[in-house]
């Protein structure tokens, strides 16, 4: 177990028309690793998921990293928040994976459907945690998943801009290249 401790910095990368901590309930999403909705994709769930990282460098990374480019005219928003308060989550970053018979492989494969299936596995067996923590395949930064089972509410957002605001786009453009994204 981790606990994602009060003033924990969380960044999110997202797309409106969702909202900074609008959760996605509809899944298995093919990109989704760690996506613990019921198949198949598309049936109606009372699960959902929130993504995010420790850093804006993860953020970039993992939310970018797929398609390879940051495309400033794509809309997306990038939102800051902190830990309001404790959230308990599966840790599977480093030996910690060990405990629940994982090894790091569960953050580096590209094939989601196994990482999927044991998102559902933890979910069933620790129902008394909010999420998972892992290692980022894209930059090895620290990344969050939030389930339904997160108290929203322990989150406080700090900044909520567009992608390209002035205030936040250099540090984003940055991030981009020591990623080897491109930036369009």
């Amino acid at each position: 177990m981790a606990i994602l401790p009060r003033g924990t910095r969380l960044v999110r990368i997202y797309a409106p028309p969702r909202h900074w901590n609008g959760r996605r309930s509809w899944g298995p999403h093919p990109e989704g690793r760690f996506d613990h909705h019921e198949p198949p994709p598309g049936t109606a769930s009372d699960r959902s998921v929130w993504y995010a990282s420790r850093s804006l460098l993860g953020a970039v990374a993992e939310a970018f990293g797929k398609r390879g480019f940051v495309d400033r005219a794509a809309g997306e928003k990038v939102a800051l928040c902190r830990v309001a308060a404790p959230i308990r989550l599966v840790d599977l970053v480093g030996v910690a994976a060990r405990r629940v018979g994982l090894t790091q492989e569960v953050a580096a494969t590209t094939d989601y459907a196994p990482t999927q299936e044991w998102a559902r596995a933890l979910y069933a067996a620790y129902d008394g945690l909010s999420g998972i923590r892992w290692r980022g395949r894209q930059s090895g930064s620290i990344s969050i998943v939030l389930t339904d089972r997160a108290d929203m509410r322990r989150l406080a957002l700090e900044t909520d801009l567009a992608v390209t605001d002035p205030r936040v786009w250099p540090r984003i453009a940055r991030a981009a290249l020591r990623c080897s994204l491109q930036v369009v």
